[in-house]
C-alpha cells in the first residue's frame, strides 16, 4: 500500500496543498459503532486507494491491530483524499476518531487540527450520550459540522418501516440534532450551520450498504425544481423506491446509483470553510496573542509568509525517529530539516522528515504550507499541544491548552512480569505516556510503587497491550479510583511565615475557569487537567528568580495533594496577595520560600470547608423493552441511580449514573446479560461527596 500512496501524493496531491481554497479539513466524529470508520472505507476507496469492493468491511483507518481485534477505534488516524467537485480537484485531509469515552481525548484533538466534523448517528439508536459529548467538543472549537444520518437501511431490513415513516424517522434525528447545536451555539451561528437537506449540509443513507442522499439527488429527481414540497416528495419517492429494493434484495444497486463518497464529499467541499476562512475567525478562540500584530495577521489570513507556526495535535513514538508527530501549520511553511522551536520547553531542534499521513504510511514532503496537516518526526521532548515555530518571537503566545471532556479517574498499580526487569520499564512507560495527555505515572518515591492512571477501565487495558508490543511487559493490579478534594467555598485571606523570614499572604478560591482573568495578576502557573490556576497579584515576585520555581512547587504540591485528606486537589485558583520574599541570604533554600507559602495557603483551603469527592459515569443505554428489567438490576446492584427509562423509536433508552468504582466489567456485563442486543455510551458524570452521593461538584 505504500508505494500506492506515495504514488497518489506525488501525482495528486502535491499540487494541492499549496491552493488554500480547495483544502479542506475534516473530522469523522459519532457515537461509539454508528458507522465513521466504515463510512471513511468509502471515502477512500472515492480517491482509488482502497477496492470498493472491500470498503465498509476493511476499516483500513484501524489499522492497528489492537483495533483490528477488538473491533473499536482506539485511536486518531489521518489520511489525504482527494474529491473533484465542479470541475475542480479538492484536496481533503480527513481525521478518523475514536467514539469511545476512554479515548475522547484523540476527538478534541482531531477536532482543533481540522475545521469541520462530517457528524455520523445512527438513524435507529439517534442521538446518544456520546453523540453530544464530541458535538460539544465541534462546537467549542468552532468545528462546522454537516451531518450524515447513518443506518436507514436498518429502518427498512429490521423494523419494515414503509418510505413514509423512514422520512418521519429520519426527521426527528435531524431536529433533535439543530436543538442539540442551539444548546451550544449562539443564535447567529445556529442560523448559518443548521444542518438541512436545502443548504446541503445533511445526507442520510448506509456506510455499510455505501449508498446516500442528499439535496443533489433530490433535485436530480424533481428535474431540477428546488420548491421544498418537491424536494419533500422526491424524498419520499426515493425511500419507497429503495424500500422495495431491499424487500426484492437488490440493494446492491444503490450503490450505483447513490454513491456515499459523492454525497459526503460533495457536501464537505460545500459546507465545510477552507483553511483561510476558517482560520478568521477560529485562531482567535484559542490564541490570546495579538491579532493586529504581523503573526496576527499572518494566522488569521493562514499567510505562508513569515515564520511557520504550528500545533502539536497527536504525538507517537518511534523506534528510528525519537517521535512522530501529527501537526496543524496554521502559517508559515514548515520546511524539511528547517529548526523548530518549542515554546512549552524552549528547545530548538531540527526535523528528520515531513509530510503527510496516509493512514500507517508517512509519504514525505519537502515542505508543507499553511492550511495542511501534516507530520514531524525527530523532535524530543515533544507533547501534544505544544506550539511550534520557527523563528523566535518576542512575546509569542502559545496556542491555548486543549480542554478534554474527561478527567484521570482510575488508577492502577503496575509491576514488571519479570522481576529483573524492575530497572528497565519505567523510562520506556514515562516516553509512552508522554505521547497521550489522558495518561499520568507515577513512581512513589517511599515505596518504589508505580502507578498508572487514565481515562478507564478500557484506555488502561489498551495501553498495557501497547506497551507489551514494544517489549514493556507489566501487569495490572486492582484498580483504585481517583478521589478528588475541593473546596466548596472561597477560602479566607491567610498568611504564613513569621517575621524576618520569607512570609506569604493568598487566598483559595473556587475555579469555574480552567485559566485565571489576567485582570487578577500575572499568571505563574496553570494545570489545565484539574482546572487549577496560580496567579501573582502583587507584581512582586521575580518571573526570572529561583524564588519563582520555589513559588510554583508550592502550587504542584497543593494540587498533587490536598489538605483534607492528602488526595489531588481541583478547581482551586490561588491568588497572591502579599509577598515578602527575603531570598538575599546565601542559605536561603527551598524550604525557606516553599514552606510559608504552603502554610497560607493549607490554611486558606480549610476555610473554604473542603470535601472529598469521587468521579461518577453517565450512561446512556439502549436496549430492547425484554432487557430492560435486567439493565435496571445491573445498576442497582452497582449502586447507580437511574435517571430516566423513555420509549424512543423502537428501543427503550435508559438514562443513568454509577459511580466510576462500580464500572468495572460493567461492559461484559451489560453484554452477556442482553445477548448483545443492548448498546451504550458513557460520558464523564461529574463527581458527587463521597459521604453524601447525592450532592454532585462539576
Amino acid at each position: 500500500m505504500s508505494s500506492l500512496y506515495k504514488k497518489f501524493v506525488k501525482e495528486r496531491v502535491t499540487d494541492l496543498v499549496g491552493q488554500k481554497k480547495n483544502i479542506r479539513n475534516v473530522t469523522i466524529i459519532a457515537h461509539i459503532d454508528h458507522g465513521k470508520t466504515t463510512l471513511s472505507d468509502s471515502l477512500i476507496a472515492a480517491s482509488g486507494l482502497l477496492s470498493k469492493d472491500v470498503a465498509a468491511a476493511a476499516r483500513l483507518l484501524d489499522y492497528d491491530l489492537i483495533e483490528q481485534q477488538r473491533g473499536i477505534t482506539i485511536k486518531a488516524s489521518g489520511i489525504s483524499l482527494v474529491h473533484s467537485f465542479h470541475e475542480s480537484d479538492y484536496l481533503i485531509n480527513l481525521i478518523d476518531t475514536p467514539g469511545h469515552i476512554d479515548f475522547s481525548s484523540h476527538v478534541t484533538r482531531g477536532l482543533r487540527l481540522t475545521d469541520g466534523a462530517v457528524i455520523v448517528i445512527d438513524a435507529i439508536e439517534g442521538i446518544m450520550v456520546q453523540t453530544e459529548t464530541v458535538t460539544r467538543q465541534a462546537m467549542m472549537e468552532l468545528v462546522r459540522p454537516v451531518l450524515f444520518v447513518n443506518k436507514v437501511d436498518r429502518l427498512m431490513r429490521e423494523r419494515k418501516l414503509t418510505g413514509r415513516k423512514t422520512a418521519e424517522e429520519i426527521n426527528k434525528v435531524v431536529r433533535e440534532f439543530n436543538a442539540m447545536l442551539g444548546k451550544y451555539l449562539d443564535d447567529d451561528l445556529l442560523e448559518q450551520w443548521e444542518v438541512s437537506f436545502s443548504n446541503g449540509s445533511l445526507s442520510v443513507g448506509s456506510a455499510l450498504d455505501k449508498w446516500g442522499l442528499d439535496i443533489v439527488s433530490l433535485k436530480d429527481k424533481t428535474g431540477g425544481s428546488e420548491d421544498p414540497p418537491d424536494l419533500a416528495n422526491a424524498f419520499l419517492e426515493i425511500l419507497e423506491a429503495i424500500e422495495e429494493t431491499y424487500r426484492v434484495d437488490k440493494h446492491k444497486e444503490l450503490t450505483e446509483k447513490y454513491p456515499i463518497a459523492k454525497v459526503i464529499l460533495d457536501s464537505v467541499v460545500k459546507i465545510i470553510p477552507n483553511p483561510e476562512v476558517a482560520q478568521t475567525y477560529r485562531i482567535p478562540s484559542f490564541w490570546e496573542g495579538d491579532p493586529t500584530s504581523k503573526i496576527g495577521k499572518n494566522l488569521l489570513s493562514c499567510s505562508d509568509d513569515g515564520p511557520c507556526i504550528c500545533m502539536v495535535g497527536d504525538v507517537q513514538p518511534d523506534r528510528h525517529a525519537s517521535s512522530v508527530a501529527a501537526v496543524r501549520v496554521f502559517s508559515g511553511v514548515l520546511t524539511r530539516a528547517e529548526p523548530l522551536i518549542n515554546l512549552r520547553t524552549d528547545e530548538e531542534r531540527k526535523s528528520l522528515q515531513i509530510g503527510l499521513h496516509m493512514s500507517k504510511t508517512r509519504v514525505e514532503l519537502p515542505n508543507v504550507p499553511a492550511g495542511n496537516l501534516a507530520f514531524i518526526t525527530g523532535l524530543r521532548n515533544i507533547a501534544v499541544g505544544d506550539t511550534l515555530v520557527s523563528k523566535r518571537i518576542e512575546n509569542m503566545k502559545p496556542m491555548s491548552s486543549l480542554q478534554y471532556p474527561t478527567e484521570l479517574v482510575v488508577t492502577y498499580t503496575i509491576e514488571p512480569k519479570k522481576l529483573s526487569e524492575l530497572g528497565n520499564i519505567q523510562e520506556p512507560i514515562e516516553e509512552y505516556v508522554r505521547t497521550d495527555p489522558a495518561l499520568e505515572f507515577e513512581v512513589n518515591n517511599e515505596t518504589g510503587e508505580m502507578l498508572l492512571s487514565g481515562a478507564g477501565e478500557l484506555h488502561i487495558e489498551i495501553t498495557v497491550e501497547k506497551l507489551t508490543r514494544q517489549g514493556v511487559e507489566v501487569r495490572l493490579g486492582k484498580p483504585m479510583v481517583l478521589l478528588r478534594e475541593q473546596i466548596t467555598k472561597d477560602g479566607n485571606q491567610c498568611t504564613g511565615g513569621n517575621e524576618g523570614t520569607s512570609s506569604f499572604t493568598a487566598r483559595v478560591v473556587l475555579t469555574s475557569e480552567d485559566r485565571a482573568p489576567e485582570s487578577l495578576g500575572t499568571i505563574l502557573e496553570t494545570d489545565p487537567g484539574s482546572a487549577s490556576w496560580m496567579v501573582d497579584a502583587t507584581s512582586k515576585i521575580n518571573p526570572f528568580g529561583d524564588e519563582t520555581e520555589w513559588v510554583k512547587d508550592a502550587f504542584r504540591t497543593i494540587i498533587r495533594s490536598g489538605t483534607k485528606s492528602g488526595e489531588r486537589m481541583r478547581r482551586v485558583g490561588i491568588i497572591i496577595e502579599k509577598a515578602d520574599i527575603n531570598s538575599e541570604a546565601p542559605e536561603t533554600s527551598w524550604r525557606d520560600i516553599t514552606q510559608p507559602l504552603l502554610d497560607a495557603l493549607r490554611k486558606s483551603i480549610l476555610t473554604g470547608e473542603p470535601v472529598v469527592i469521587e468521579p461518577w459515569i453517565h450512561l446512556d443505554i439502549s436496549s430492547p423493552e425484554e432487557h430492560v428489567g435486567t439493565l435496571t438490576s445491573i445498576l442497582s446492584k452497582r449502586k447507580g441511580q437511574v435517571l430516566e427509562i423513555n420509549s424512543e423509536r423502537f428501543l427503550y433508552r435508559i438514562e443513568a449514573e454509577i459511580p466510576v468504582r462500580e464500572s468495572f466489567g460493567l461492559a461484559n456485563e451489560i453484554r452477556k446479560s442482553t445477548s448483545g442486543w443492548a448498546t451504550w455510551g458513557a460520558e464523564a458524570g461529574g463527581f458527587r461527596d463521597i459521604k453524601n452521593p447525592d450532592i454532585r461538584y462539576e
